[in-house]
């Protein structure tokens, strides 16, 4: 086969370039499977423990080979740049070869350091390795291959790509897949480890506007117009071709910051999405619907798409569906006229009135009544309403935005929420993502929420430690935005002025502390930095040995290993003072916060060290 470049006829690809990745030519190596093996040589656990850090000569390592840290935004600034300076079509190029360097040598490496690895495990590794080095969470949907007829299938989910994060980011949804270096790598990787051709195409992405990025890789000759995909891994002639005289940059558009102050925040791809779309609908008189966990920021949209929108000056009312009792909606909504009931002294507008020629905004709106959803269906589609105990229609003229923490749709097939009041809402849905998909906004959203919370409580802080943002950036966060607000806000309360904010300050009374993140461990390996207790009894006993023998004899005590505690009790306790110290920077109040002392026993017992 020579491939050959669009627009070039006759020009082959530069065949010197896929002899050197694909290397000495092998067979196919695994004889018949459909599924990768939950076991096998190596495992997930396996690769994981491949990674080291060593801190002291500044190395990282992964399967024996050197990594680099890099920020996700600066691997989206790189790109940006080549976009700009190549154009889409050869930053894509680039990216794409870089990407197939880089899982033709995980494929090498990993084929080298399990030599009598299980044949599935050993390409199952190269997603595996893909999620470790941070690129891509992969979801494997089917996987076939068979030695005995030469066939091969491979198709992954690809979820929370960063590649795609960046790219939306930047440029927001567009009409072309844009996971240029993943694709290189999985066909890279693939083709290394098989010995044959395999390119793998993305059918569908998540800057396209899909809820996930699927891939499908085959064999090169199986795929009709191959060209196109070989064209990107020429790497003699990409710089002189492209189909794009420039690069294309759409950017979101500036929103005018509410009168009240708050804003939106956030820099994720998720977030710039739903921005985005916000921008979009605001200047239409269109129905929005936001949906999203409790938490997320489903009123500050609302509050943002208003001041956005061309009734920026005129009211807008809001009303939480969920806090009405039933007998009190329509009263709320449509007003009273005077005697419609008992107490109803005085004709009073309802909601709809008091948001004329503006915007209401209707929290929660699943939790209404299917009497209560009629009658705003009504209002919708005649432009009129009612006041109870009244007989004139008073037309109003009102942009409603909706909001809910239910799947409506669910909701509609139970026969709780009516059809038609649905397609009525949802005209143009906005979905607010959980603050676990954009854990990217986190230190901005901290940083936002300390400023806001010390200027109203009067304080000066120092910031937050580093191990309290590894901590909040690995948290669940089932409380999202609203949880992550409430804890900057008690942090700020309860630290010292001039004092970081840290792990002790955000617990509760009676409440366990936030599990700190992933950190390193004296020799450089990957371990659970939690409470000083847990992290000696979920190490390695050796190693918890070596750097906290107290510790060590600690947790043999407490499992039955021996019968005797081999050290003394003061020992444990400088132990723990000692971690504490370190985890504080020297700070001995927040050191005796994180033990449950005072900061005289501390004192008394560093003394005594």
């Amino acid at each position: 086969m020579t491939p050959t470049t669009p627009g070039k006829p006759g020009r082959t690809v530069d065949e010197a370039f896929f002899r050197q990745v694909l290397g000495r030519q092998k067979s196919l190596i695994v004889d018949r499977t459909n599924q990768f093996g939950s076991s096998g040589l190596p495992s997930a656990e396996q690769l994981a423990q491949s990674v080291a850090f060593a801190p002291q000569d500044g190395s990282i390592w992964l399967c024996g080979q050197r990594m680099m840290l890099l920020q996700g935004s600066a691997f989206g600034a790189i790109r940006r740049e080549l976009v700009d300076a190549l154009g889409l079509d050869k930053a894509r190029g680039l990216l794409t070869r870089i990407g197939w360097q880089a899982g033709a040598r995980d494929a090498a490496q990993v084929s080298e350091q399990w030599p009598e690895g299980d044949h599935a495990s050993l390409y199952s590794a190269g997603p595996r390795l893909h999620m470790l080095e941070g690129m891509v969470n992969v979801e494997v949907v089917r996987f076939e291959i068979d030695s005995g007829i030469g066939h091969f299938y491979s198709e992954f989910l690809w979820h929370n790509s960063l590649e795609v994060d960046e790219h939306i980011a930047a440029y927001g949804l567009g009409g072309e897949p844009a996971c240029w270096m993943e694709i290189g790598y999985a066909s890279g990787y693939a083709s290394s480890l098989l010995g044959r051709l395999v390119v793998f195409r993305e059918m569908q992405c998540r800057a396209m506007g899909h809820p996930a990025c699927r891939i499908v890789g085959k064999p090169a000759e199986q795929w009709e117009d191959i060209d196109v995909d070989l064209a990107y891994l020429d790497p003699g002639d990409f710089l002189s071709r492209s189909t794009y005289t420039s690069a294309v940059d759409t950017r979101v558009a500036e929103i005018e910051v509410p009168a009240d102050g708050k804003q939106l925040v956030g820099i994720s791809a998720s977030f710039v999405a739903a921005s985005q779309l916000l921008q979009r609908v605001a200047p239409t008189q269109a129905t929005v619907l936001l949906t999203g966990e409790s938490g997320v920021g489903k009123e500050l949209f609302a509050h943002t798409l208003h001041q956005a929108s061309r009734r920026q000056h005129t009211p807008m009312v809001a009303l939480n569906c969920a806090t009405l009792p039933e007998n009190l909606v329509e009263a709320e909504l449509f007003g009273v006229e005077r005697g419609a009931f008992t107490g109803a002294e005085r004709s009073r507008p309802g909601r709809f009135e008091r948001a004329n020629g503006g915007t209401l905004f209707l929290d929660e709106i699943g939790t209404l009544s299917l009497h209560a959803q009629s009658k705003i269906l009504r209002a919708l589609q005649e432009g009129e309403i009612e006041r109870v105990g009244g007989t004139t229609p008073i037309q109003v003229d009102v942009r409603v935005i909706a909001a809910t923490n239910l799947d409506l749709r669910q909701e509609v097939a139970a026969g709780r929420f009516r059809e038609d009041l649905f397609y009525r809402l949802n005209v143009f849905p906005i979905h607010l993502p959980p603050l676990r998909e954009r854990r990217e906004d986190i230190p901005l959203l901290m940083s936002y929420f300390l400023r806001r919370f010390s200027q109203r409580h009067g304080r000066q802080l120092a910031g937050f430690s580093m191990r309290l943002v590894n901590a909040l950036l690995t948290y669940r966060f089932p409380g999202n935005i609203r949880e992550l607000q409430n804890l900057v806000e008690r942090g700020v309360i309860a630290a010292s002025d001039g004092e970081v904010i840290d792990v002790v300050h955000l617990a509760e009374a009676g409440a366990p502390l936030i599990d700190s993140a992933i950190g390193l461990t004296a020799e450089g390996r990957l371990a659970l930095d939690t409470a000083p207790l847990r992290a000696a009894t979920e190490a390695d006993p050796g190693e918890a040995a070596g750097s906290a023998p107290e510790l060590a004899s600690l947790q043999a005590f407490f499992t039955g290993q021996e019968r005797v505690l081999g050290t003394s009790l003061e020992e444990i306790e400088r132990r723990l003072v000692r971690l504490a110290l370190e985890r504080s920077g020297g700070n001995v109040t927040a050191a005796a916060q994180m033990l449950g002392m005072s900061r005289a026993q501390v004192s008394y017992r560093l003394k005594g060290s």
